[in-house]
């Protein structure tokens, strides 16, 4: 029994592409494939590699990250899924992890790492995202004491198919690609089962280092927050939480860094902010 790697893909640097291959190709566990859904890309990256393992799907229009995970899903081959992203490496081991743990959990997280190489870069990961930055996803989702959480990030996931089905899939009415991982990790709890987090389930994520893009995320995000709140009743949990992701993004930063990271705060609050209200009024004036 192999793993089914699921990776969406949509305009995705060629560099991008070549260190995602580079990383699943030294992986230490081997009996896996992968699954590209390239999603009507427009700038079209070389995906062609010599190797039997790697299968690439185009989509006949662009529709999405969620229909793309949902399309790997049921052209997968293997019972055990892992989804990461186009813009993500593999450490060498985290397979090997996936296969050696995933028999007796239900769903596991890792911890997904940001390549820091700029100094806004650097600023934005202290923030934790996405799925831990540079301090840790147990520093932006809570883990208990077994090691269990109520999320995961959607770049970095292992479940079994039969539990994938059983949940449902990801939900495709998003109108923005955040927050779909957010509602599918809900229903998982609703439907009692647990989510792992595994530390050694490392992925690599490459940094964000533009302001402008960075407050664009954040607009998402804000958008991504009222979906989460039509489809779960409320969000106020998720706003506690991140209160507290903040002060330990702060406590994990470096001393020099504080300042900026304070700043990155207030924009990320003022801007979700600002998505969220954007979103609630589209939605409003739709009959």
């Amino acid at each position: 029994m192999g793993i089914s790697v699921i990776v969406p893909s949509y305009n995705t640097p060629q560099e991008f592409i070549d260190n995602l291959y580079n990383s699943l190709l030294t992986q230490t566990f081997n009996e896996y494939e992968v699954l590209i859904i390239d999603d009507y890309s427009t700038l079209k990256p070389d995906y062609s590699i010599p190797d039997t393992r790697f299968n690439i799907i185009y989509q006949p229009y662009h529709s999405g990250p969620a229909k793309c995970r949902n399309i790997g899903v049921q052209l997968a081959k293997n019972d055990i899924l892992f989804f990461t992203d186009s813009d993500c490496e593999l450490a060498p081991e985290t397979l090997e992890v996936v296969y050696k743990n995933i028999q007796e959990n239900d769903i596991t997280a890792g911890n997904t790492i940001t390549k820091v190489k700029t100094f806004l870069g650097k600023t934005i990961a202290y923030l934790g995202f996405p799925g831990g930055g540079i301090i840790g996803f147990d520093q932006v989702w809570k883990v208990d004491r077994l090691g269990f959480t109520r999320s995961f990030s959607s770049c970095n996931v292992a479940m079994k198919k039969k539990i994938f089905y059983s949940i449902g899939p990801f939900d495709t009415t998003f109108p923005v690609p955040g927050g779909e991982d957010t509602v599918f990790a809900s229903h998982a709890i609703q439907a009692g089962y647990k989510i792992r987090y595994l530390p050694n389930q490392v992925v690599y994520h490459v940094e964000r280092n533009s302001l402008k893009a960075f407050i664009q995320w954040q607009i998402t995000r804000g958008r991504g927050n009222y979906h989460i709140k039509k489809r779960l009743g409320r969000v106020n949990p998720f706003f506690k939480l991140r209160l507290w992701s903040f002060k330990n993004s702060i406590f994990k930063s470096e001393i020099y860094f504080v300042p900026f990271v304070l700043i990155l705060i207030i924009l990320s609050v003022f801007f979700q902010i600002k998505g969220y209200r954007i979103e609630k009024r589209r939605n409003e004036k739709r009959p």
